[in-house]
């Protein structure tokens, strides 16, 4: 599992003299960062792969390379590839911050900062980052594990359409009744929980409907059950067939409201 990484290292690369030395006093002194200051892109392109910075605080106007042309020479260089960038700029129009921001970076900061809250707005950014790629690495676990789930769908169909077709053709049997109880139980439970809600309502129905017979009935009319096992296959078989790249499917899904307790079907 993703865990949130500590911000610890900040490289800073701002020309200006006065605000170098005030940025670096706020976030080291005060902030308790280890804080590596550079007046120059170049200058740190040459200290970032030995510093390995966590966050690199980076001003948009310089003189030898701009901010967007740093961001670039950073991402090309193997130890700040994917190294967190935050942009420092006096240029606050909302559409230069939008295009900071489609760079890549976590934020931009606008200069002139406010100096009591720059350490905290730095962490906020970061904070928010960390949390949404640990979001985003819980959902693609998910979804892997969604992808298994539903490549075992297949054979519970083929499980459960023999189970119907024996009961259509020897009428109630307690053991194959017992083995479709059994069955859809396992489904009710999982299926919802890996982005199918259709299939455990189904389920929920029919192991309802099972769970009201006792295990050695041997005249009960399997009418109604073969109505519900026909809507759970229905389900089973939408979700085995395949599918574009893209459903629209949300995952993890939404919470499923369990079916009503009657479930009595008549002809």
């Amino acid at each position: 599992m993703t865990t949130t990484r500590p911000l610890r290292r900040i490289l800073l690369v701002e020309d200006d003299h006065d605000i170098q030395e005030v940025t670096s006093l706020l976030l080291s002194e005060v902030a308790s960062f280890d804080v590596r200051a550079c007046g120059s892109a170049k200058e740190a392109l040459q200290v970032a792969p030995t510093f390995a910075p966590d966050l690199i605080l980076l001003d948009v106007m310089m003189p030898d390379m701009d901010g967007q042309e740093a961001f670039a020479a950073f991402r090309q260089l193997p130890a700040t590839a994917a190294t967190p960038v935050i942009f420092m700029t006096a240029r606050v129009q909302p559409g230069e911050i939008v295009k900071y921001r489609n760079l890549g970076s976590l934020g931009v900061i606008p200069k002139p900062y406010d100096p009591n809250t720059l350490a905290e707005t730095i962490q906020g950014m970061w904070d928010r980052a960390q949390t949404s790629r640990r979001a985003e690495a819980r959902r693609e676990a998910l979804l892997h594990l969604r992808q298994r789930y539903s490549e075992e769908l297949p054979e519970r169909l083929r499980s459960l359409e023999a189970a119907a077709a024996a009961l259509r053709e020897n009428g109630w049997d307690p053991e194959v009744v017992t083995s479709i109880h059994e069955a859809a139980h396992r489904l009710a439970g999982s299926a919802a929980i890996y982005g199918f809600p259709e299939v455990s309502q189904a389920a929920q129905r029919v192991g309802l409907l099972t769970s009201q017979h006792d295990s050695d009935t041997a005249s009960a009319d399997p009418r109604a059950l073969l109505k519900l096992l026909d809507v759970l296959l229905e389900a089973l078989g939408q979700q085995s067939r395949p599918k574009p790249a893209s459903t629209g499917t949300s995952f993890p899904p939404k919470r499923v409201s369990p079916p009503a307790a009657s479930t009595a079907v008549r002809d």
